[in-house]
């Protein structure tokens, strides 16, 4: 088992100790749905899924997350943490909390987490200036200036030219379409035109290779 696995277990057995088990349910979903996983690694993670949600399903109290406490999970700095925020972030009307989300895009957020809250800022049509820095380089945006995923035009052809390529091969195909996805919600807040479907093709077969050669 490499090194990135062992960290993930340890992370997960650190979370269940300290009872926060919806969020390495998260976590653990979050890996389950990656294209490629090693066999012992998935058999671990359902097995740990299991437990997640047997305590999840058992708490005395189940109460909806509160603005706050979504707010300070996104300020926490871990990383499931700040995915779980993100995605119930998303669910909500992000009107109320663009100061916080200002905030969080400006200190070099984690990459996954930045873009559900930049597709979400674009499916809301949020009329404010935001700056996203990654990597030492900043991109300043309005929520409604950006295209979000689901309206890409690239990904739309992209995913046209990959269904036409492995129609024969179902479950190659749906890892290609994973990869897609994932590919163009991390360009956010930039986006691919039509015209970049074949780059964006080669972009995914590339990471095929890449996965297939583990």
């Amino acid at each position: 088992m490499n090194e990135y696995y062992r960290d993930l277990f340890l992370q997960l057995e650190e979370m269940m100790e300290e009872g926060h088990y919806e969020e390495a349910n998260y976590l653990i979903e979050k890996e389950l749905h990656m294209p490629y996983l090693p066999q012992e690694v998935e058999s671990k993670l359902q097995s740990l899924k299991k437990d997640a949600v047997y305590y999840c399903a058992n708490e005395k109290e189940t109460k909806e997350d509160t603005l706050e406490s979504l707010l300070n999970r996104l300020r926490s700095g871990k990383p499931a943490s700040v995915l779980y925020a993100c995605e119930k972030l998303c669910e909500r009307n992000l009107r109320s909390c663009i100061p916080e989300i200002q905030d969080f895009l400006r200190k070099d957020p984690l990459p996954e987490a930045a873009a559900l809250l930049i597709d979400a800022l674009a499916e809301q049509e949020i009329q404010e200036e935001f700056i996203l820095k990654r990597q030492g380089l900043e991109f300043t945006f309005y929520g409604d200036s950006i295209t979000p995923v689901s309206k890409s035009a690239g990904l739309k052809a992209a995913m046209a030219l990959l269904e036409e390529k492995y129609y024969k091969n179902p479950s190659f195909l749906q890892m290609a379409r994973t990869l897609l996805i994932h590919t163009v919600y991390l360009y956010l807040p930039l986006s691919y035109e039509e015209s970049d479907a074949p780059l964006l093709v080669k972009e995914v077969e590339a990471q095929l290779e890449e996965i297939q050669g583990i």
